[in-house]
């Protein structure tokens, strides 16, 4: 036969069925709730004076030219001469050549030779040709073969002339020489080097040739360097000359002595 409760068993019980059913019910309830509503939410169900309802969603928002205060109320936004409202409608911006202090829109004073500049911490710049002095723009003097640069605040020198003291100077290129890539310098032709202020030809010896810079001479292989000449590398028996040609190795199973190639010492046992 099947288990089966009796009544007596079935009354004791029934009052913890009640009680797992109703938490379970309260839970359930819990979850659905809300819970408190935000700030806006609170708002008033309808909109205020000069307010409208959302374009999108629930809610309302202050018309253009009215901003929300903490009483959610909407009051108009006081612009101040020289001014505007800003995209958004509820705050306002000075309009060109003036600057926000306070409450107001005062005007920039822009000193002689200069210009209104958006980007610029005191809103003016000094025109081209003119540079900022304590508050003023003063005129930049330009000397003789001279000229303002990019920025239009410093000058340069044209070519062939260098900078000094007294403005632009000219320079001498000497023979074998020929203006640099800044023009306000010189430097010598391929295969010549730059002594004090001529050109002097290098003199390249015998088994030697012009490095890359042409300024300088190298060694053809087998021969090593000295102040004036390329001497001849002596290569002892069991040696060979090295990669670059200016010495020489030993061969393998030779260890280097002095002038000479010796057997090493695991060779020379065999």
């Amino acid at each position: 036969m099947k288990p089966h409760w009796d009544d007596a068993a079935r009354a004791r019980t029934a009052p913890q069925r009640k009680g797992w059913r109703a938490l379970l019910l309260a839970s359930f309830m819990l979850c659905l709730w809300p819970g408190p509503a935000s700030p806006q939410e609170q708002a008033p169900q309808f909109p205020p004076e000069h307010a409208h309802p959302k374009d999108y969603g629930s809610g309302w928002e202050c018309n253009r030219g009215y901003q929300l205060t903490d009483a959610q109320q909407c009051t108009k936004v006081q612009v101040p001469e020289n001014a505007f409202l800003s995209f958004s409608g509820q705050r306002w911006k000075c309009h060109r050549g003036y600057q926000k202090l306070d409450e107001t829109c005062r005007e920039i004073q822009v000193p002689k030779n200069a210009h209104l500049a958006d980007f610029s911490r005191v809103k003016w710049a000094c025109d081209r040709g003119f540079r900022d002095v304590r508050g003023t723009c003063e005129k930049i003097e330009v000397p003789a073969n001279g000229y303002l640069d990019e920025s239009g605040r410093k000058w340069k020198c044209e070519r062939g002339f260098q900078q000094s003291e007294s403005g632009c100077v000219a320079f001498k290129v000497p023979a074998s020489g020929y203006l640099d890539r800044s023009g306000n310098g010189w430097d010598c032709e391929f295969g010549h080097m730059k002594t004090g202020a001529a050109c002097i030809a290098v003199k390249v010896p015998s088994n030697a040739y012009l490095e890359s810079s042409g300024k300088d001479w190298n060694c053809e292989r087998g021969f090593r360097k000295t102040s004036r000449a390329c001497v001849a590398i002596k290569i002892p028996a069991n040696a060979r000359l090295a990669a670059s040609g200016n010495a020489w190795l030993c061969s393998p199973g030779f260890r280097r002595q002095g002038t000479t190639c010796r057997a090493a010492k695991n060779q020379a046992s065999r």
